[in-house]
This record gives structure tokens, sequence and C-alpha cells, in this order.
């Protein structure tokens, strides 16, 4: 009963990381193409908006990061 739920539950978070992942790809997207659009007119306001594409770009390899950092301060409490 309790390994059903745990799955349960390891599909549902599965699922939301993907979910999460494919919207901080499509707002970087859609962040580069306003800012692309604005870079003429307004190009503090395209600057600003390429900053939190960047970012949001950063979010989509946030496990990946999550797991560097992990292996670098066990790297570095061993020391």
């Amino acid at each position: 009963m309790v390994l059903s739920k745990m799955n349960k539950n390891n599909k549902v978070k599965k699922l939301s990381d993907y979910i999460m992942t494919f919207a901080f790809m499509y707002s970087s997207i859609i962040c580069f193409i306003e800012a692309s659009e604005k870079w003429q007119d307004n190009r503090i306001l395209a600057v600003i908006i390429l900053i939190c594409g960047f970012f949001s770009f950063i979010a989509v390899f946030r496990s990946q990061i999550a797991g560097i950092s992990i292996k670098l301060k066990k790297r570095n409490k061993n020391e």
C-alpha cells in the first residue's frame, strides 16, 4: 500500500517536473522573441526582458544545477 502510494507520488512529481520544464522553456522563448522585437525601439526594456529570458532558460536546468551543487558541497565537506 505504501509502496504504491510512493510510486504514484514519484509519477506525479516527474509529470510536474516535465510541465515546469516546458513552462520555463516556453517562457524563455517568448522572452527572447519579445526582446528581439523591442531591441530597436526600447533597448533598456529589451535588455530587462532578455535577462528574464536568460534566467528562465537557466531554470530549465535546475535539477542538473542542484546535482552539481550537492556534489560540490560533499566534496568541500570531505576536504
